[in-house]
């Protein structure tokens, strides 16, 4: 298993560590370095933390096999051989930026950290290969993306202005489907290539449970994984995500998923929104649409283009939207509408 940790080719800015050496390098990164030293213990698994963006986070172990799996899945999907040059910008408390370390690793890629924020790669000057951003990352990267060959972008959906501006890029860029659980992403779509399904990663296999998306990877050892996902289902590798179950509002008996609704809005609106929920005599649940910093004086004028359903019923405001692990977190926003109203 050691010999799997860490490649002989491995770098860091473009230098060659061993795994004492790399140890050493990053003692003052408190976070690399507590996971370094976890990776390269005697244990066959890490600790690894949920985002908390669909609930409270939690713990689990996750197989240092699996995750050695998963990177070399993702190597052999994208084409990246060993002193591919890559960079990490995500934050490694959380599976994205452990698994960008881990693939360096593993793989023997030469690795760059760049800062963790909002434009991580305002300060590129040299060509990369691969490259793993959140959409927000994305969105305020695009003049400088294609200094990167491929680019994956997950942890929330791609909005439709969004993928309109991929489609102008030369770089490669993929939306990703996965979670801690499956050890970051088991299926992507090729935004460059306007494609609207997930495909499955080479042996992945999914199917539906009581409604929701399961999956089956042969690459880990793990047991089917039932998500809260709803899709539609077009083969057992290709699926359409629709929303989490979780946030499915049920308004007098008519099921409204929260993103649809979104997706309609913001191509009259660029700010963040979030649609909610709030309890209702009558229906039940109601709609309601939450803004971020002000609400917009023609806010009304967005809603013709909405079903009678969908339209929301009352309006909020908040001065900032919670984000955990770079995602908007709705149950939180959830409660402070409660609290407010």
């Amino acid at each position: 298993m050691n010999s799997d940790l860490i490649h002989t080719n491995f770098k860091l800015n473009g230098i060659s560590f061993s795994r004492d050496s790399l140890i050493s390098h990053l003692k003052q990164n408190k976070e690399y370095l507590n996971f370094l030293i976890s990776w390269f213990d005697e244990k066959d698994y890490i600790v690894a933390k949920t985002s908390g963006s669909t609930g409270p986070p939690k713990f689990i172990r996750l197989k240092k096999s699996d995750m050695i799996s998963s990177a070399k899945l993702t190597a052999n999907y994208f084409k990246l051989t060993t002193n591919s040059k890559v960079i990490n910008c995500l934050p490694i408390d959380y599976i994205a930026g452990k698994m960008m370390l881990v693939r360096s690793l593993v793989n023997g890629w030469d690795l760059s950290l760049f800062p963790i924020s909002s434009e991580p790669i305002k300060e590129i000057s040299l060509n990369y290969d691969f490259i793993a951003l959140t959409p927000m990352q994305l969105e305020k990267s695009l003049h400088n993306i294609n200094n990167i060959k491929t680019v994956i972008v997950g942890g929330n959906y791609v909005n439709e202005e969004l993928k309109a501006k991929v489609l102008k890029l030369k770089a490669n860029v993929y939306e990703t489907y996965g979670m801690t659980e499956t050890i970051t992403h088991v299926a992507v779509k090729c935004l460059s290539r306007n494609e609207n399904k997930f495909s499955a990663l080479p042996g992945v296999n999914f199917i539906e449970i009581e409604g929701c998306l399961a999956i089956e990877a042969s690459h880990l050892s793990i047991d089917t994984i039932t998500t809260n996902d709803v899709v539609t289902m077009h083969s057992s590798e290709k699926f359409t995500w629709i929303g989490r179950k979780d946030f499915i509002i049920n308004s007098g008996g008519v099921k409204i998923n929260p993103e649809d609704i979104e997706k309609k809005l913001t191509k009259f609106y660029s700010n963040r929104l979030v649609i909610s929920s709030m309890n209702d005599k009558l229906l039940g649940q109601k709609v309601v649409l939450v803004f971020e910093k002000k609400i917009p004086k023609n806010h009304e004028e967005f809603f013709i283009h909405l079903k009678q359903f969908e339209k929301p019923k009352e309006i909020f405001l908040l001065d900032k939207f919670p984000i955990t692990n770079g995602k908007i977190n709705r149950l939180r926003i959830h409660k402070l509408i409660h609290k407010s109203s």
